[in-house]
């Protein structure tokens, strides 16, 4: 499989990033994964950074290259993550549960797998258009499918932050699975958060990719985005493939994945504790009082 790509998180008008993101793949499957962190300040890191870690650890255990069950795949790597979350903050004695976004796209076989819990977004893309966008789990979003509010006026509304689905909830995540679309050259796939979807309509969103390919619009995207929010944005993270025809040349600058050709980045158990001690870590940092307070 030979893909372009693109990949990039950047903080906005926050004081840290609680966004996080990874593409893995094997010969024959790729995955793309992002999580938008939430609640109080790096606690929302914690749960990204497990869900990010913990789903890329169990494709590579499964992916043999390819996935038997995909959307099995989903269901059962996102309720485990929603369980380590849980069972991370109890062992911590954490105050509060930290909670996180996900999205999730598999790509093998000429096919899309892909679900979401929460309003970090994809988009499938090709030569047509716009064929697929995830529903955010939203209130903003259950008035505009009733037809109470516009996209645009979605962007000013008071609630427009508020989702009713999440990983690290007291409840079970509702985990909405994509149906499975099928995908070829010229299909672009964009997973994103909040901080870019929300200040780029889809029409805008269906124009530039018109003919183009992920890292000939992301990083202009990135930045439009992140102008229009402003001083007071949100984290932006974006990641994004555009399918290749096998014929295609290779990239010397690296913004083109041959799966033949690139061996995977296998992170494994150890790295998944490695970053969770970091958070922890940062975690306890922030609890101390400062001195003059």
């Amino acid at each position: 499989m030979k893909l372009a790509i693109f990949q990039e998180s950047r903080v906005g008008g926050r004081s840290y990033n609680q966004d996080r993101y990874a593409i893995a793949h094997t010969r024959e499957a790729v995955m793309l994964v992002v999580a938008d962190g939430m609640g109080g300040h790096l606690r929302g890191e914690v749960a990204a950074q497990i869900t990010v870690d913990l789903i890329c650890e169990l494709f590579y255990q499964q992916a043999t290259p390819i996935l038997s069950h995909p959307n099995r795949f989903l269901v059962n790597a996102i309720s485990s993550v929603h369980q380590v979350i849980l069972e991370y903050a109890a062992d911590h004695r954490l105050p509060d549960v930290p909670s996180t976004t996900v999205v999730v796209a598999i790509l093998q076989e000429d096919s899309l797998y892909w679900c979401h819990v929460g309003d970090s977004r994809l988009y499938l893309l090709d030569e047509q258009g716009l064929r697929v966008r995830s529903r955010d789990h939203s209130q903003v979003q259950r008035l505009i499918d009733q037809g109470l509010l516009t996209e645009e006026g979605a962007k000013t509304h008071p609630e427009r932050n508020k989702i009713y689905n999440c990983l690290g909830a007291s409840s079970d995540p509702d985990i909405d699975i994509g149906e499975r679309q099928q995908i070829g050259p010229g299909c672009s796939i964009l997973l994103c958060t909040d901080g870019l979807w929300s200040q780029v309509l889809d029409g805008e969103m269906e124009k530039v990719f018109a003919g183009r390919h992920v890292n000939q619009v992301l990083p202009a995207l990135i930045n439009v985005a992140e102008r229009r929010a402003g001083a007071g944005g949100d984290n932006l993270t974006a990641i994004g493939v555009t399918l290749l025809d096998e014929a295609a040349a290779s990239s010397e600058r690296g913004d083109v994945l041959d799966t033949e050709v690139t061996p995977p980045h296998k992170g494994g158990r150890l790295i998944l504790e490695s970053n969770l001690e970091i958070m922890h870590q940062e975690i306890l940092a922030s609890q101390v009082p400062a001195k003059n307070a």
